[in-house]
Parts: structure tokens; sequence; C-alpha cells
């Protein structure tokens, strides 16, 4: 046998050992999913099928929705972005847009109708931004959180560069703020997005004196730690209770106090006595604002000071909350028109210090982008409260474990409060994501159709979770055990919008995960059901329906529109809604545009021998 032959022989022998093993690990790990369906999930999974083709039900569902939304005809727009990078000789191109599909669901109809309409000629759909940095300034352009990697080619930095998904992330936001921010009769009703919500909002937490663009120069003054400070403590419900009074953001409940009541000072006794808490559970609240804080050499003043009134504790800032909060809202929408409406590159460049104290201009970093998306993903949630606009976002493809690892462990370890059956259950090892499981469970359950889906989940379980303490004791844990994601503001669940049984195999769509805001005029119910307290979190309360018997009709309403928008006209994309495909094509569309516009810029530079790389110039050189 020759070294070519023994060498693919020996890769088939291997594959078909590595086959094997996963078939075993899967074929195990779905009895054990069954399994656990049969004996309790079966009581997580919401039949949605037979409410959505009930008359009765879908009358009383109607009234609900037009209640809330003061219509039957709801006008919905699905966003969906692109990104790219090009490096060339002696700069790199980044470029990113998002895109959105506009359309109305007319519940009139029997059935109800989806129509798509064109945008108006005044109107930009397509939010689209190019920037072409020279690798002189690379630097600025690069995550500058991540370690030293000793990287040679200017052609890997650029492979661990993230500021090209960043902009599309800021795209993404841009478009729905704005859209949401029309006139109340171009508003829509409904905005889908293509990602998670709550996850965009846990990807930019940052410190506020760590975010590079401070001193940043707008409306005849300068961006402040102060101002990012209030920014990044949104968004403000009063009636959800957000943020709440757990440890993490204590001081964010104190800021949201400031800007409700619209002072400068705040009695702190008072405050406690309303929030059920004494000035003693504030202290790690007041030590946070009080303190001084420092961006690398330089202090910075504290944010408030304790000052004794009339016997009482009061806690008095310089800041005026609602002001800072309009001027970074401002700040974000400047930024983003001049970006991506009016194509100025220019406002992604700013002066500022380097590490010698020199000051030069630079570019916006990724931090400094991840600071834009977390203002403007702030005021598009208290936007669409303020509006009635349902937010909400699908998730395709996702790995994550919320659901069976995080969600059901914690409310294993609640007992009483959670599921205290969990406790005595030999639970064996389940597939290993959420998505992998969930859709074993039709072969599972041959009475289940579509569309059917999971209670809905907090968020904060994202970050929420049972470990082992270090006394071997079960305990509830945050990241690094205190840091927790905000409760009471997303609702998470999987759902299957397509499933046939005509053959021995049944024909179904991929499970994908639902992020929808939660409003207070539906989830009242779902508040103040579980309550979790420990020393190193304090006291949460997440948003909780247990089980398919406790009617949730804000899942209801969220589902029932997505199963309308959900036609099945794709084939490559069955059980999605087509909005977000029809998105998702312009998108493209748009970047492919945009990339035959930046591979053209290099036409200039054909002629200068030296602009070429080496590895270019060798392999135009074909051997036959």
């Amino acid at each position: 046998m020759s070294n070519i032959s023994q060498i693919y022989s020996s890769y088939g022998e291997a594959l078909d050992f590595s086959r094997d093993k996963f078939d075993d690990l899967y074929t195990s790990r779905a009895h054990n999913a069954s399994d656990f369906y049969h004996t309790f999930f079966h009581h997580l999974i919401c039949p949605l099928h037979p409410h959505f083709t009930n008359p009765a039900s879908l009358r009383t569902l109607h009234r609900h929705i037009e209640r809330f939304f003061g219509t039957r005809q709801l006008d919905f727009v699905a966003i969906d972005g692109t990104c790219g990078k090009d490096p060339f000789q002696d700069f790199i191109v980044f470029s990113a847009c998002a895109y959105g599909a506009k359309g109305q669901i007319n519940l009139d109809d029997d059935p109800p109708t989806v129509r798509y309409q064109k945008w108006s000629l005044d109107k930009d759909v397509s939010m689209v931004t190019y920037i072409p940095v020279p690798f002189s300034e690379f630097a600025d352009v690069v995550d500058q959180d991540r370690p030293e990697t000793f990287l040679v080619s200017d052609n890997e930095r650029v492979d661990l560069s993230s500021i090209d998904t960043k902009m599309m992330e800021l795209a993404e936001i841009y478009l729905a703020y704005n859209v949401a921010t029309s006139s109340a009769l171009e508003a829509p009703k409904v905005i889908l997005l293509d990602r998670s919500p709550s996850s965009i909002l846990a990807s930019v937490a940052v410190q506020p004196e760590a975010i590079p663009m401070l001193n940043f120069p707008f409306d005849r003054r300068h961006l402040t730690v102060d101002d990012a400070t209030v920014a990044l403590a949104h968004p403000f419900n009063p009636v959800l209770g957000i943020p709440t009074t757990k440890k993490f953001s204590q001081y964010m409940a104190l800021i949201a106090e400031l800007h409700h009541q619209r002072t400068r000072s705040l009695n702190l006794d008072e405050f406690a006595a309303r929030q059920h808490l004494t000035t003693d559970d504030l202290q790690g609240a007041i030590r946070y604002l009080t303190k001084e804080r420092r961006r690398g050499q330089d202090p910075l003043p504290p944010f408030a000071r304790l000052e004794p009134h009339q016997g009482s504790t009061t806690l008095t800032t310089d800041v005026n909350c609602v002001a800072s909060w309009d001027y970074c809202v401002a700040l974000f929408e400047h930024i983003c028109r001049r970006l991506f409406v009016e194509k100025d590159q220019q406002a992604l460049v700013y002066e500022a210090p380097d590490e010698y104290g020199v000051v030069r201009q630079r570019w916006m970093s990724p931090n400094d982008v991840g600071f834009l998306i977390a203002v403007g993903i702030r005021a598009l949630i208290e936007e669409c409260w303020q509006r009635k606009i349902l937010l909400t976002g699908i998730i395709k493809d996702s790995a994550s474990r919320y659901l069976t690892r995080n969600y059901l462990g914690v409310m294993k370890q609640l007992g009483q409060q959670g599921y205290p059956d969990l406790a005595t259950l030999d639970v064996r090892q389940l597939p290993w994501t959420d998505r992998i499981f969930l859709e074993l469970l039709p072969l599972a359950d041959e009475t289940l159709t579509a569309p059917w889906s999971s209670i809905e989940f907090d968020s904060t379980y994202m970050t929420l979770h049972a470990r082992a303490s270090a006394d071997g004791n079960p305990e509830i844990s945050g990241v690094q055990g205190f840091i927790v994601a905000p409760e009471r503001l997303f609702a998470r669940s999987l759902a299957q919008f397509f499933l046939k049984r005509d053959k021995a195999t049944p024909l179904m769509g991929h499970v994908v995960f639902i992020d929808r805001l939660i409003y207070p005029e539906w989830d009242q119910p779902g508040l103040d059901q579980v309550t979790i307290q420990t020393n190193a979190l304090g006291r949460i309360q997440p948003f909780c329906y247990r089980t398919k018997d406790e009617t949730n009709l804000a899942q209801f309403i969220n589902m029932y529109l997505l199963n309308v928008l959900t036609r099945n006209h794709f084939p490559e994309v069955i059980g999605y809604p087509d909005p977000l495909h029809k998105a998702d094509w312009g998108a493209k569309t748009v970047g492919k545009r945009i990339q035959g516009i930046i591979r053209s810029s290099a036409y200039s530079f054909r002629s200068q021998p030296l602009s070429k790389t080496f590895r270019s110039i060798r392999d135009s050189f074909h051997r036959s």
C-alpha cells in the first residue's frame, strides 16, 4: 500500500471511529431526554397550536392585542445586518450595514394576512458605513482589552479585531431606535431583531471610568464619567422595579430615584424604608457613589457625597441625572446620524491623550462603540415601553444551556419556590445544548404539534446558576459570585414553528430562541413569584412562570404574532419568521454592493509594486 493510500485509509478509520462515538453519545442522551421529558419537563412545554386554532381563544387574544396596541393593523420592522473587513497593504476598510424589512399584520382578515410595504424615498432604511483605517493607526480600533498575542502579520491582527461586528450591532440598534422614535403614524408596533437584546446588554457592560471616549466634545461641553454612570444605570421603569435593589446594582436604583424625583438630594432613610431595606443594606451602593474614582493616573471626583440633614442621612450630587441621560442619548443620535446617514467617517475620530500624554486624533475603539451600543439599546428599551412597541429578538443556532443548566439548576435549589420534584429526580446526562434537547422532544411526544414553546424564563439566568460552595453545599451564585445580569427586563424561551408528521420521521424546523422585552401592562403576574436571597447577591426576584398551566398572556401574544409571520415560504429557513429572512436578504444585498465598492479601491494601487505584499506577488504567478 502506498503512503497516500495509507493516509486515506487511516483517515477513513478515524472518521468511522469518531462517528460511532458520536452516534452512541447522541442515542444515549436522546433516551435520557425522552425520560426526562415524560417524567418532568413536559410541564414546561406550552402547546400553543390548540389555542391558535380555537376561534374563541383567538377572539380573546385579538381583543388583548387591540387593547395594548390600539389597532388591529400592526406595522412591523424586521432588522438584520452584515459586516466585513478588507485589508489592503497600507490600510484596512471596515464595513457594516443594517437593513429593515417593513410590513403589516392585518388581524381583521381571517386568517390574518401579512403585507410587505416599500419604504418612502425620504427614508434611509439601510444604515451603512465604511471606515478606511491606516495600519499606522490600526492599534486604535483593536480591542484594547486583549492580552498581548505577539502577532507578526497584519492579517492576523485584522482577524482578531472586533470593530466590524460592533459597528454592525450599532447599525442595527440605531436603525431600531430610529424607526421606534418616528412619528406616531410611522412608528411600528413590532420590532424584530436577528439577535438577542439581553445578550447585547451583557456584552457591552463596562465600568464608566474605563470608557476611552470620556471627554468627547459635543454640544458645547464634554462627555464626563458622571454622564456615563447615569447612562449605564438605565433603563428605568418604576412599575417593573427596574433597576432592582440587588447588591450588584443598588447604586443604579439610587440614581434611578434621583432621576424620577428630578432632584440632586436623596433621603437614604426614606428610600431604604420604601424598599424594605435599612441604610446598612445600602452601604455598598453608598461607597460606590461616594468613592474617588481613577482614570489611569488621573483622579476623578466622586459621583455624590453624604450629608447629614435633620437627623437623617442624605445623598447629594452635583449631577443632573435627567440632563446627563438626555445628553448621552443626544450624543448617540449625533454620532450615529453622522456615521450612518451622512456617511461622515470623521464621526469616529476624536482627540485624546496617548500613553505619553500627547493629545492626538484617534479612532474609536471597540469599547467606545460598545458604549454607544449600550446607550442605544437602553434608549430603545425605554422608547418601546413608552410607545408600547413589542421588541423581540430571534436567535438561531445558539449553543447555550441557560434553560436546562442555569434555570433548572437554580429552581431545583429553591425547593418549594421552584421545582421540589427535581430534588429527588434522577436526571442523567442530557443533550449538550438546549436547542438539541428541545429538537428531540417531538420524537419523544407524538402529540406535540407546532407551534409550541418552552415556558419563559428571565434572561438574568445567563449569569445566575447553582454551584457547590467552598464547604461543598450547593448555593446560588452569579459570575464571580456577585455579578448578575439585570432581571425583570427580558424573558427568554425556545420555540418551534414548523412540525409536520406526514411521514414516519417528522419533518421539522429548527428550534429558535426568543428574547422579548417584559412589559408592565402584561407581565405583572410573573413578578414577585420567586425570591432569591444570599449574602453575595442580596435580594433578587426574577420574572417567572413556573409551568405551562400558569397563563402567560404576553408569551401567547408574542408567539401568535411570530407564528403569523412564519409563513414557511422559503425552504432554506423553514420555521423562521419570514420578515427576518427578507431583512437578511436586504442586508446581504447591500453588503455585496459595499464589498464591490471597497475592492475597487485597490485599483489605484496596482501601479505601485510596493503596495503589493510578497504573498500577493508570488500568488499572482500561477504555475501550470
